[in-house]
């Protein structure tokens, strides 16, 4: 698991280190970023939209919802759930040509990223993204996992409970640190002959149960304990039903309470 700069069991050497790194990025601030206000409370908007892993093919990719009002740090946190990362390394979103980082993440290739960034923690979507808009999202700097992100529409909402969930998608996620998109097409080669002197080794390592072609968007929503988009449609539907059943017993009622007082 990703450890956070005020993690209490970080070592004092090392906490030393973090805090001259913090100095250093304090002492070359970015200027201020331009942006407007977040949304009011109540007009929410879920934005639909497709990440896609550049450089393999087949292509992999995930259609998603997002509401307006998540931290570019917390879509981040979606990401590796619809993508299938273990979030073990750094990120950093580019959008309009600007770099969002997290600025409280402990990884090695947080520490030595020197690229300057604003924090990712700090901004709504909202703010940063409209409907037809593309922008990047960078995983693992070291194996430069590169996706592109397209905000396909939105729509108003005032559901804030399903408010974010996969849709669909297609092919699973490469394994965690087997090297960049390169590394994985090799890899993909050996698993496909078991006749190859390394496939044993190499199937052991990623798992003896891993599928590239399989992806299932109701994994990634349990998860993140999101209802079935169609579950929730239906069970609305559901609902409005009963209410009109409940209806009509109340006016059936009040039309015999009538016929008795006449």
């Amino acid at each position: 698991m990703t450890r956070t700069f005020d993690d209490p069991d970080m070592q004092d050497d090392f906490r030393g280190a973090i805090d001259y790194l913090k100095q250093q990025r304090s002492l070359n601030p970015l200027p201020k970023l331009q942006v407007p206000p977040p949304l009011p409370v109540g007009s929410a908007k879920l934005y639909t939209m497709k990440v896609t892993l550049l450089d393999v093919s087949p292509p992999i990719w995930r259609r998603f919802v997002a509401p307006s009002f998540m931290k570019l740090g917390h879509l981040h946190e979606l990401l590796q759930v619809f993508m299938g990362w273990d979030d073990t390394h750094a990120y950093a979103f580019t959008i309009n040509g600007k770099r969002f980082a997290s600025h409280d993440r402990l990884t090695v290739d947080a520490i030595l990223d020197k690229r300057g960034s604003y924090d990712a923690n700090n901004y709504e979507l909202c703010q940063l993204i409209k409907p037809g808009m593309t922008f990047n999202y960078e995983y693992d700097f070291e194996n430069t996992w590169d996706h592109e992100i397209v905000v396909e529409n939105s729509a108003a909402s005032t559901d804030t409970k399903y408010c974010f969930y996969c849709i669909e998608g297609e092919r699973a996620c490469p394994p965690e640190n087997c090297g960049g998109p390169e590394a994985y097409e090799q890899l993909l080669q050996v698993l496909s002959d078991p006749d190859h002197p390394e496939f044993d080794r190499r199937r052991a390592r990623v798992g003896w149960d891993f599928d590239s072609e399989k992806f299932d968007p109701k994994d990634c929503n349990l998860k993140l304990n999101v209802r079935n988009p169609t579950q929730l449609a239906s069970a609305k539907v559901n609902q409005a039903a009963l209410n009109k059943k409940k209806k009509q017993e109340r006016k059936r009622k009040e039309a015999a309470k009538k016929r008795n007082r006449s």
